[in-house]
């Protein structure tokens, strides 16, 4: 039986994806926006999380096949149904393959860290419980449960509130952490904004990766000159 938490990323179809961002980024953009993100996401856990199994969730037959490529397994859906019945059916996964808790992480994380990663998984109760941490809309951006279907899930807006509701009326512990870079994804054109600030206040010192999403999303009308010069070759 496997010990620690399997991690599982949901994928959506990088065609249809970031839909949110379409009245600022052409289709094209937003695919690649979305591969880049997710990607990255699948080599961060093969690298910086070893000693956790990686479950990658998509109805995508060329997501499924880059997941494997990056060491994940995979469980192929019929068809897209959104996040949370990806969710529930990663935990049925989970459930008959020994895992006695789950991870959910979007793919779509801006800067991951493994240390607050790691916190999160480390907050995991003995017994059955819940740990969430929010994403900066309201929304949750990662998940723990233990056992895997511990709670229905219910992602969406203000989804953090509503995991934590459920968790409550179920009885199940119940810790929310706030984690500065797990909680902000790259959804909407207020987050791609956030983005920028970023890059302004870093100025030199930005972490390359970041640099490099932004070139994907810099033909953007909201550009600013200050962050435009971090794009440049």
């Amino acid at each position: 039986m496997p010990v620690n938490p399997l991690i599982v990323i949901p994928v959506k179809d990088f065609g249809v994806a970031k839909s949110r961002l379409a009245g600022v980024l052409p289709a094209g953009r937003r695919a690649a926006l979305a591969r880049r993100l997710c990607e990255r996401t699948l080599r961060f856990c093969r690298r910086r999380l070893p000693d956790h199994d990686l479950l990658v969730v998509t109805a995508s037959p060329a997501i499924a096949a880059l997941a494997r490529r990056h060491g994940a397994r995979v469980l192929e859906e019929p068809r897209a149904a959104g996040l949370s019945v990806a969710a529930r059916r990663a935990a049925a996964w989970s459930r008959r393959h020994g895992y006695t808790a789950q991870l959910v992480i979007p793919a779509d994380i801006a800067r991951l860290d493994e240390g607050e990663i790691r916190h999160l998984l480390a907050a995991r109760p003995a017994g059955a419980g819940v740990v969430i941490c929010p994403a900066s809309d309201g929304g949750t951006n990662a998940l723990l449960t233990s056992p895997p279907d511990a709670l229905p899930f219910r992602f969406g807006e203000r989804s953090s509130e509503a995991h934590r509701e459920s968790a409550r009326r179920l009885g199940l512990p119940c810790r929310v952490i706030e984690l500065e870079h797990l909680r902000f994804d790259l959804d909407t054109p207020d987050d791609l904004g956030a983005l920028d600030a970023l890059i302004q206040r870093q100025g030199g010192d930005t972490p390359q990766e970041l640099t490099r999403l932004w070139n994907l999303c810099s033909n953007r009308p909201a550009m600013t000159p200050e962050a435009a010069w971090l794009t440049m070759p």
